[in-house]
C-alpha cells in the first residue's frame, strides 16, 4: 500500500531507505570487529601446511579486548562540574552513567555508538544506547550532531542467502531535528514533533575525522592482521604439539620381509620386543628429537611488540612481565602513548556526553532554548592513572611554593592530575574548614 502523498511522510520514507542501506552495508564489518574483541574471529589460512580439518580452528587471541579495555578503563566518566542544573542527579536517576559507559565501550570497539533521548513506558525521559550494528546517521561536520539518524528496535529473521547483510530491520525510528518517525513493520506508524530542534539520536565516536566522521575502531586493520598472524602461529603450534604428543620413534636395519611386532604401536605403557634375525643382528631403534616451542614463543613476542606499537599498549598490558618491577612513575612513562590516547578520548567523548545531556534537558523542558549556565557544565573524568601519594605530595608542595596563587583552587588540583569533581570537593572542604576556623576564632583573622 502506497503511503499518503505528504511531503513530510515522503521525506521520512526516503530517509529511512537511505539510512537502512547505510546500516546494512556496514553490518558485516562491524560484526567482524566484535568477533575480534570476543576472540571469536576466523583466522585466514594460506592452505600450505595446515591440514584441511584444522583450518577452522580458532586459536583465541585476546589482544583486541586488551586494546579496548585497557583504554576504556582509563576513560571513566564521573559527571559534570559546574552543574547548576542537576544533570548529575538526573543521570543517576535514569541510569545514565551506565548508558554512557556502554556507549563508550562500543565506540572503542566499532569506532562509534549512539545514544537516543527517548520516552520509557511511563513517559519518562531516558537514555537508550545503540551499537553501530543497530543505528547509523549522517553527521553535521560543523556541529558534530546528527543531521538525521536511524535506530533499529526489532529485526526480521536473518537472511543468509543475501551476502553482506546479516539482518533486516523490521521496526525502527528515524530521527530528525523537527520530527521523530516511528516505523513498525517498515511502515510509518507515528510522527512525533521534536520541540528541541535537535536530533534526539547522538553519536559517540572515537577519533572522528573529516574522512571518517563516524570514528575509527580501536581494533584497527593493522591490529587485526597482527592478531591473524599470531593466530596462524598458534594453530601451527597446536598441530605440531598434537603430532609430537607421543615420541616419534624409528627403526633401521630390519631384515627384508620382517614383520612388525604388534606391541610396536606408539602408545603409552607399551614395551617393544625386537628379536634378532637369523644372523644375530638387531635393528637400530631411535627417537626423533622433541618439539621445541622456543621459536614460536620468540616469534609471538615479536608480534606482541608490533601490536603494542600499533595500539600504544605496553608488553606488560599483554601479560609479559618485565625483568624488574616498575614503579608507578615508570609505568606512567612507559604508557605515554596510551596516556595521550586516553586524553584525546576524554576530550572527544566529553563534548559528546555534554551534548547528549543538553538534549536530554531540552527534551524535559519541551523547548529548544539552551540556558547559558547549561552550556558552562564541564565533563569530568577520573584521573587516567592513579596518583602516587608520595610524589604527588612533593609535586603539590613545589607547585604551590612556586605559584602560591594556585593554593586551594580547582586549577591547582587539576594540574596534579586530580579529577575536576574531586578538585571542586577539595576546594569546598577547604572553604568550609576556613569558615569554621574563622568562627572558632571569634570572627577574627
Amino acid at each position: 500500500m502506497q503511503p499518503e502523498q505528504n511531503p513530510i511522510v515522503d521525506h521520512a520514507y526516503r530517509l529511512a531507505n537511505k539510512l537502512i542501506y547505510c546500516l546494512e552495508s556496514k553490518q558485516v564489518k562491524v560484526q567482524d570487529k566484535y568477533d575480534y574483541y570476543n576472540a571469536d574471529n576466523d583466522v585466514p589460512d594460506f592452505g600450505i601446511s595446515t591440514p584441511m580439518r584444522m583450518r577452522k580452528l580458532r586459536p583465541g587471541i585476546g589482544w583486541a579486548s586488551r586494546a579496548v579495555n585497557t583504554l576504556g578503563d582509563r576513560v571513566v566518566f564521573e559527571g559534570f562540574a559546574k552543574d547548576t542544573f542537576g544533570i548529575n542527579e538526573l543521570l543517576e536517576q535514569i541510569n545514565g552513567f551506565s548508558v554512557l559507559s556502554k556507549a563508550k565501550d562500543d565506540a572503542l570497539i566499532a569506532g562509534c555508538a549512539f545514544v537516543a533521548v527517548a520516552d520509557d513506558e511511563n513517559g519518562n525521559k531516558v537514555l537508550i544506547p545503540f551499537t553501530a550494528q543497530e543505528a547509523t546517521g549522517e553527521i553535521d561536520q560543523t556541529t558534530g550532531l546528527l543531521k538525521w539518524g536511524l535506530a533499529v528496535t526489532k529485526w526480521h529473521i536473518p537472511k543468509p542467502k543475501k551476502p553482506g547483510i546479516m539482518y533486516a530491520p523490521k521496526d525502527y525510528i528515524v530521527f530528525t531535528p523537527d520530527f521523530t518517525f516511528v516505523f513498525e513493520n517498515r511502515s510509518l506508524a507515528e510522527v512525533v514533533p521534536n520541540p528541541t530542534k535537535r536530533t534526539l539520536l547522538h553519536p559517540v565516536t572515537r577519533r572522528a575525522s573529516a574522512d571518517r566522521p563516524l570514528g575509527k575502531s580501536r581494533i584497527t586493520n593493522t591490529a587485526r592482521r597482527i592478531i591473524n598472524e599470531v593466530g596462524r602461529m598458534k594453530r601451527r603450534l597446536e598441530i605440531a604439539e598434537e603430532f609430537y604428543a607421543m615420541p616419534q620413534r624409528y627403526i633401521t636395519g630390519l631384515a627384508e620381509g620382517a614383520e612388525k611386532d604388534p606391541t610396536m604401536d606408539s602408545a603409552i605403557g607399551r614395551v617393544w620386543a625386537i628379536t634378532q634375525d637369523e644372523e644375530g643382528n638387531s635393528p637400530d631403534i631411535g627417537q626423533l628429537p622433541q618439539l621445541s616451542i622456543q621459536g614460536f614463543e620468540t616469534s609471538k613476542k615479536d608480534k606482541a611488540r608490533d601490536f603494542c606499537a600499533e595500539t600504544g599498549l605496553t608488553m606488560r598490558n599483554l601479560g609479559y612481565e618485565t625483568q624488574n618491577p616498575s614503579s608507578g612513575e615508570s609505568l606512567v612513562a612507559m604508557s605515554d602513548d596510551l596516556l595521550l590516547e586516553a586524553q584525546k578520548t576524554q576530550e572527544e567523548m566529553g563534548k559528546q556526553f555534554k551534548e547528549i545531556c543538553i538534549t536530554l534537558r531540552l527534551a524535559l523542558n519541551g523547548n529548544d532554548e539552551v540556558p547559558a549556565q547549561l552550556k558552562e557544565i564541564i565533563p569530568a573524568f577520573k584521573p587516567i592513572f592513579a596518583v602516587d601519594i608520595g610524589p604527588a605530595g612533593d609535586a603539590m608542595f613545589k607547585l604551590f611554593q612556586a605559584m602560591p596563587e594556585l593554593v586551594g583552587t580547582v586549577e591547582g588540583y587539576r594540574m596534579l592530575g586530580i579529577g575536576i569533581r574531586q578538585a571542586e570537593e577539595l576546594v569546598q572542604k577547604r572553604q568550609q574548614l576556613g569558615a569554621a576556623s574563622f568562627m572558632n576564632n571569634g570572627g577574627q583573622q
